[in-house]
């Protein structure tokens, strides 16, 4: 990164701003934050205060009218769409065309819930419909339906004493059971006696059937077919009004633009207060990458004038440039995981790269079956394609997946896997190193292997970043650990017998003097910390032995699924190893991905990885501009 002074007079300030901005090019720097500007920050204007006012009401109206819809049209840069330059004229389409479509998507919502709801009244309405009597002689006689849970029938019996001592023996209760888990009444009682009725029923808090407003008041027959009557009627309306909000919604292509440029503008506007000024200048402060410091100042002569100068000031040790992660294309999916962690300081190693080489590969190892290798990249592919339009992190995700479940694949035709000893019982298939079932022995020492090598590579950038940033103890520190390491590994070595015992003096000097100089490094408590130190470092190793274990219960697993299917019947055989393998698969997804993140973030990252940065943010973009190949 380079840090640049953008230098011009006050009348350029919006041409430089709208260059800047379409360049992407530079993250902008407070001058507040800038020790080497001593310029008072530049004030808006209230020319430019009442123009900040007018495009975000602007904005916040377009977004609300927008909003009504749930696909709004992209952005039409069409000959009608070249901004917002006459505001009045946006301004007075909104007030006529947000209240008009609010009005059609708040009808379109009431027709689709009514379409909605209706069938279950008419549901209701039919179980009860038994119940109702035939009220011809009834003329001055009224109806209400209720719901009972039935297991609050003796509710039913209470209302009966309850209506006797309002009305004597004028009235009626027709129960019968509706539903499985239902009871449904009908209360027939004088028109006249209707309030004290409903005040009655709000005391026993009694569920009574209400109507949609259209439909009260009718005869329950009479409502029933009504129902059915608007059920036939509410497609049509439907679709009527989605014509309609169509015929509205079409033309907003050219707001989608206009916002854009709203955006811009205020993006513009809103870096006003970051810059330095006076009378009749300005300073832009900010860092660009070293790939754009050679031809932004002649782009913006060319653009603006000669007037407009950039300036390179040096880079002062309390400055914090932010982080512009470069990567190749295969890596770029892992940056979304390191992130997790925190992004790297500036002028420390990216471990992005490491990562996107060592996860799928630890991954492939602890599942490491062909089928289950082959399906994961079937799956991981058409989740892929389903989010990689919508979700940034779902495409990097399902990549990582699809990458690991390569090296799944690798790894059965190693061990000879495919769901489990599934292709040895049907065809003979033999693994080309070794069977895992049998030769524990010797996974579990290729797993410490790997351990060993990983943690060293660590220790190792650890070092080399100690080296670039001249921070001698934390060399020394380094160095320690490995030279103990070493000794620790040869020793080991002898022990079972790889190495001749020879090895043991020097191997055994290497762990004291490495450990003395942990010890002396440590201060007042070296002889406490030097030997935790070292001894967590050796649980970093063993800790890698997960990758054995896992790979040995997905194994396990496999083999339960098949021998169950083999001892049942053929069909309900398949059946049940299909089950055991599918819930193998998920755990193998799962799992492996948990423990791959986990040794990078606790074993390797710890080691070198320094987090703090902030991310490169260039003026005019929506994001972080992580995936650019520049540093």
């Amino acid at each position: 990164m380079a840090k640049v002074h953008v230098i011009g007079h006050r009348r350029q300030l919006d041409d430089v701003l709208t260059f800047l901005h379409q360049r992407q090019a530079l993250h902008l720097i407070d001058v507040t934050d800038d020790a080497d500007v001593r310029l008072p920050p530049l004030r808006a204007d209230q020319d430019q205060v009442r123009e900040i006012e007018e495009l975000r009401y602007l904005k916040a109206r377009i977004d609300a009218v927008l909003g009504l819809v749930p696909q709004p049209p992209p952005p039409d840069r069409g000959p009608d769409a070249t901004g917002a330059d006459d505001l009045d004229v946006l301004r007075a389409q909104l007030e006529e065309v947000g209240p008009r479509l609010e009005e059609l998507v708040r009808r379109r919502d009431d027709l689709t819930n009514e379409l909605d709801v209706l069938p279950r009244y008419l549901s209701s309405l039919r179980g009860l419909m038994p119940l109702v009597p035939e009220m011809t002689d009834f003329t001055g006689y009224d109806t209400t339906a209720l719901l009972v849970d039935s297991r609050s029938a003796e509710v039913l019996g209470e209302l009966n004493v309850s209506l006797a001592g309002i009305l004597g023996a004028n009235f009626e209760v027709i129960s019968d059971h509706v539903g499985p888990d239902t009871i449904g009444a009908v209360l027939v009682f004088p028109k006249g006696r209707a309030a004290e009725i409903r005040s009655l029923l709000g005391r026993e808090q009694l569920t009574q059937v209400r109507l949609p407003v259209r439909f009260r008041g009718m005869p329950f027959r009479e409502a029933i077919s009504a129902m059915e009557r608007r059920l036939t009627e509410l497609p049509g309306e439907i679709e009527v009004t989605d014509a309609e909000i169509d015929e509205v919604v079409r033309p907003l292509g050219y707001w989608s633009a206009c916002r854009a440029h709203l955006v811009d503008r205020l993006d513009q506007l809103d870096a006003v207060a970051h810059l330095g000024a006076t009378l009749h200048t300005f300073v832009i402060s900010g860092w660009v990458p070293e790939s754009e410091l050679a031809s932004l100042p002649d782009d913006l002569v060319r653009e603006i004038g000669p007037e407009v100068v950039v300036e390179q000031p040096p880079v002062a040790e309390t400055d914090q440039p932010p982080v512009l992660m470069r990567n190749p294309a295969p890596a770029r999916p892992f940056q979304f995981l390191v992130g997790l962690l925190g992004l790297p300081k500036y002028g420390t190693i990216d471990p992005t790269r490491l990562m996107a080489l060592f996860l799928p590969f630890f991954f492939g190892i602890m599942l490491g079956d062909v089928a289950y290798g082959v399906l994961l990249l079937v799956l991981s592919y058409l989740g892929h394609r389903a989010v990689r339009d919508r979700s940034a992190v779902g495409r990097d995700l399902t990549i990582v997946l699809m990458m690991s479940a390569g090296w799944a694949t690798l790894w059965g035709i190693v061990y000879g896997e495919f769901f489990g000893d599934l292709g040895h019982r049907l065809w003979g298939w033999e693994p080309i190193w070794i069977n895992r079932e049998e030769a524990i022995e010797p996974l579990l020492v290729f797993a410490l292997a790997i351990g060993a090598a990983h943690v060293v590579l660590g220790l190792v950038l650890g070092g080399v970043q100690a080296i670039r940033a001249r921070n001698r103890h934390v060399l020394s520190e380094r160095v320690a650990m490995l030279v103990s390491l070493i000794g620790l590994f040869l020793i080991v070595g002898v022990a079972a017998d790889a190495l001749p015992s020879g090895v043991v003096p020097p191997a055994a000097a290497a762990v004291a003097v490495g450990l003395a100089v942990l010890i002396a490094l440590g201060g007042p408590m070296g002889a406490l910390l030097g030997p935790l130190e070292l001894i967590g470092t050796v649980g970093n190793v063993l800790s890698y032995l997960r990758l054995a274990a896992i790979g040995l219960a997905s194994v396990y697993l496999a083999r339960v699924a098949n021998e169950l299917g083999a001892a049942a019947p053929l069909a309900f055989g398949i059946i049940v190893a299909a089950l055991f393998h599918a819930l193998n698969l998920a755990l193998g997804a799962f799992s492996p991905t948990i423990q791959s993140l986990r040794l990078h973030y606790v074993e390797f990252f710890d080691k070198f990885h320094e987090t703090g940065g902030e991310a490169f943010r260039p003026f005019g973009a929506d994001d972080a501009a992580s995936d650019r190949n520049v540093r």
